[in-house]
């Protein structure tokens, strides 16, 4: 194995786990003035492009077109429905509880890959003590209750991302990796350029916040560009349930950047359960690896 097939993929996992941890926040941000549809409409309108011209400097190939359309129904909830429905619930729960809610990331992706990539018991018990670390982070301190159709749908947005992921995995061989992605974004952003202003508008009120556009910006070029194209580069290279544990991370970050950006404290409660996850996390690095991979480019 090359130094660069060693090193590419914790350059990726060390991308997404940092980047889609402190998007929490971002989308915040961003929705204090855009709506859901606007803000993931734009979003994609703008990263899709990005991809498609970093695509064709690459000169990646297009394709195949008997995989088209699974590269299509697969973006169509990995870029459109689940960022638009995540979104959605921020305006009715905390960004950090929307984190611990799809923490379990890593048990839908074993759960989806247990025929094709079977985890292993010491994989299993990896994706359980993740699990339990992430909740004792977030386990509240006194009587909370979280309004339950939003928590629901962000728990179950998480699995059909999931689903999506391994679908685009098995059925999509082929294609240059920006490319591709630039193809799933721009579907979305089509769509969403004729049904917004048709129903939900791009603002909450008219007028946008120059945080709120630093955060979509920050939504584009790092949320969607670099950690999309790092976590399809990933689950090609490593077991899905190991790529997935960047979701096991996310609640850290969100955490870190309250205690940095908010000043929230640091309680022992909080430091156990992040050396909990990080033990998790270790142990999944020796989850079965995949021999192939699901595209080229």
């Amino acid at each position: 194995m090359t130094s660069s097939a060693r090193v590419l993929p914790w350059l990726a996992f060390t991308a997404i786990s940092f980047i889609w941890g402190s998007t929490w926040l971002a989308h915040k941000w961003a929705l204090a003035d855009f709506t859901p549809a606007g803000l993931s409409t734009l979003r994609f309108a703008l990263a899709g492009v990005a991809c498609l011209l970093i695509g064709r400097m690459r000169r990646e190939p297009w394709p195949l077109r008997r995989e088209l359309k699974h590269l299509l129904l697969a973006g169509m909830i990995l870029t459109g429905l689940a960022n638009v429905l995540t979104a959605w619930t921020l305006q009715y729960i905390p960004s950090g509880v929307g984190a611990v809610l799809q923490a379990p990331i890593p048990i839908w992706l074993a759960l989806l890959s247990i025929r094709s990539d079977p985890l292993g018991n010491r994989g299993w018990a990896a994706v359980i003590v993740g699990f339990i670390g992430v909740t004792l982070v977030l386990w509240p301190t006194e009587k909370t209750q979280l309004p339950l159709i939003p928590a629901a749908v962000c728990v179950l947005t998480a699995a059909t991302w999931c689903w999506a992921s391994m679908h685009q995995r098995k059925h999509v061989t082929q294609g240059g990796l920006f490319t591709n992605i630039g193809i799933q974004m721009a579907q979305f952003a089509a769509i969403g350029l004729v049904l917004t202003p048709l129903f939900f508008g791009y603002t909450q009120h008219g007028s946008v916040s120059t945080a709120a556009l630093a955060a979509t910006a920050y939504l584009v070029i790092f949320g969607s560009v670099i950690a999309f194209a790092s976590y399809l580069y990933l689950t090609r290279v490593w077991h899905p349930a190991r790529a997935g544990s960047f979701a096991y991370l996310n609640p850290i970050i969100a955490l870190g950047l309250g205690a940095w950006l908010g000043g929230e404290p640091l309680t022992p409660k909080l430091i156990m359960g992040m050396g909990v996850i990080l033990i998790a996390v270790a142990l999944l690095q020796w989850a079965p690896s995949p021999a192939r991979t699901t595209q080229t480019g």
